[in-house]
C-alpha cells in the first residue's frame, strides 16, 4: 500500500513538472515570435517585460534571462534618442550576468556580451572604440573559442567591419569574408532545442546582397 502510494505521488508530481515545462516553452516561444515582430523601442520594453515574468517564475533557467539582455540591447540600438541608450544598456549588463552566474561558459553568452560592447561603442565611437572595441572583441574571442560552429560572433564582427569606415579597417570589402564565415556556420548550424538562439541568418544574407550590388556596380 505504501508503495502503490509513493509511486502515485511521483507519477502525480512528475505531470506537475511537465506540465510547467510545457508552460515555460510556450511561453517563451511566444515572446521569440515578439522579438521578431518588434518594430520600436516600445515593442522592445514590453518583449523584455514578459521575459521578466517569465524569469521570475523560473528563476534557475537562464535562457529567459539572456533574452531579457539581448532585448533591452535591441533597444538601444533602436533608440533615436543617444541619452537612453546606455540606460538600457546598463540592464542588458544586469541581465547577461544573471545568465552567465546560471549558465557559465556559455557561447551565446559570451557572443551577447560582445554584442553590449559593441552597442556601447556605437553611441560615442570616437571616445569609446580602445575600451569597448577591445571588449567586444575579447568577448567575440571567447565565444567562438567556446563554440566554434556559432555563427553569431562572426556575424557581428562582420557587422562592426561593414559600418566601419575604410581608413580605419573595414568596408564592405573586409567584411566580406567574415560574413561569408559566418554563412558557413550558418548552413551547418542545428540549435540544441527551439528556445536556443537561432538569430542573424537573414542578416548576414541581407548584408553579402548588398555586398555582391556593390561589387557588381563597380564592375
Amino acid at each position: 500500500m505504501n508503495m502503490l502510494y509513493t509511486l502515485l505521488v511521483c507519477v502525480l508530481f512528475t505531470g506537475l513538472i511537465h506540465a510547467d515545462d510545457s508552460r515555460y516553452v510556450n511561453e517563451m516561444k511566444k515572446n521569440l515570435v515578439l522579438i521578431d515582430s518588434a518594430q520600436n523601442v516600445g515593442d522592445y520594453l514590453a518583449v523584455a517585460n514578459s521575459f521578466e515574468r517569465i524569469a521570475l517564475a523560473e528563476k534557475d533557467k537562464w535562457l529567459p534571462y539572456y533574452y531579457i539582455s539581448m532585448v533591452y540591447t535591441l533597444a538601444s540600438f533602436t533608440d533615436t534618442l543617444k541619452d537612453k541608450k546606455d540606460g538600457y544598456l546598463d540592464k542588458a549588463d544586469v541581465f547577461v550576468n544573471i545568465a552567465d552566474s546560471l549558465q557559465p561558459d556559455e557561447s551565446e553568452i559570451y557572443t551577447l556580451k560582445g554584442m553590449i560592447a559593441q552597442a556601447r561603442m556605437v553611441i560615442d565611437p570616437m571616445n569609446r572604440w580602445q575600451k569597448y572595441g577591445t571588449a567586444y572583441t575579447q568577448n567575440f574571442k571567447k565565444a567562438t573559442e567556446l563554440d566554434t560552429l556559432n555563427p553569431r560572433p562572426d556575424y557581428l564582427i562582420g557587422v562592426g567591419l561593414f559600418h566601419t569606415p575604410e581608413q580605419f579597417g573595414g568596408g564592405p570589402a573586409a567584411a566580406k569574408p567574415v560574413l561569408e564565415r559566418s554563412l558557413a556556420k550558418y548552413d551547418a548550424f542545428v540549435p540544441a532545442n527551439e528556445l536556443m538562439p537561432n538569430w542573424g541568418r537573414q542578416m548576414v544574407e541581407s548584408l553579402l546582397a548588398q555586398i555582391k550590388e556593390r561589387e557588381e556596380a563597380v564592375e
